[in-house]
């Protein structure tokens, strides 16, 4: 069952591409449990590159973290080792979530019909007064659910349209707002958006889950759609519902 319900998918469609949306407590109770994500670390099947660590936007060196398993690239998890950089302040990072919990995938296959474009999960564990990433953008379209604790969010409408490669943007142009997400509060972030996040409470645990933006060949695509519509108008629609 997936954890974001439609009509939580249809406000975000609303807002495509134009701005941001924040709901608050649009996540049921039973899904907000963190627990099985912070039980994942230790998990038999878990390893890098799957898990990994990332701090101020800087990452450890793998070895600092890890063991190798003979005959394979995947490193396994050393506990201890990792815990000593957790309580540095580095926030824990799994990639493809999805691939180790039941609603997460179901989640991520929902949103991918719905917006019909390739959804990713990922989850970030952050230690108290600690940011894992620096102010940034993503290439992809962004939606955050927290699950525990409070999160302190920046982001930046940009001025004259997002970049929409991913990258550092240290000193972001633009409309800055500022919010905290907690338990149960959902976030829309349209791509190419600057953002970056500090924890303000003694842990942060939240989902994102990345909405791939659109190749080329789909505005082509919907150009063609539409034969009755004038052309000015034909572009100006594709543009806005696959936020190219």
């Amino acid at each position: 069952m997936s954890i974001l319900a439609n009509a939580v998918l249809q406000h975000i469609s609303h807002d495509w591409n134009e701005r941001h949306w924040i709901g608050q407590g649009c996540l049921p109770v039973e899904f907000r449990d963190a627990a099985p994500l912070l039980r994942l670390a230790s998990a038999p099947g878990m390893h890098w590159p799957y898990l990994t660590l990332v701090k101020a936007s800087a990452q450890p060196a793998i070895r600092d973290f890890t063991t190798a398993i003979p005959g394979y690239r995947q490193r396994g998890i050393d506990l201890e080792r990792l815990s000593r950089l957790i309580a540095d302040g580095y926030t824990l990072k799994y990639q493809r979530i999805e691939d180790f919990n039941d609603a997460i995938r179901a989640t991520a296959i929902a949103v991918q019909g719905h917006f019909g474009l390739p959804t990713t999960a990922y989850a970030f564990v952050t230690p108290a007064e600690s940011r894992g990433l620096s102010f940034h953008r993503d290439a992809s379209h962004v939606v955050a659910v927290q699950l525990e604790g409070q999160k302190h969010w920046e982001i930046v409408r940009p001025a004259g349209g997002a970049n929409p490669n991913a990258g550092l943007e240290p000193t972001p142009q633009g409309e800055p707002t500022s919010f905290v997400l907690s338990p149960g509060d959902v976030l829309y972030l349209p791509h190419g958006w600057p953002h970056r996040a500090r924890t303000s409470s003694d842990r942060s645990t939240h989902l994102t889950f990345t909405i791939a933006r659109p190749h080329p060949s789909a505005l082509a695509t919907e150009l063609l759609v539409d034969g009755r519509a004038t052309p000015d108008a034909v572009l100006s629609n594709a543009v806005h519902r696959l936020g190219v």
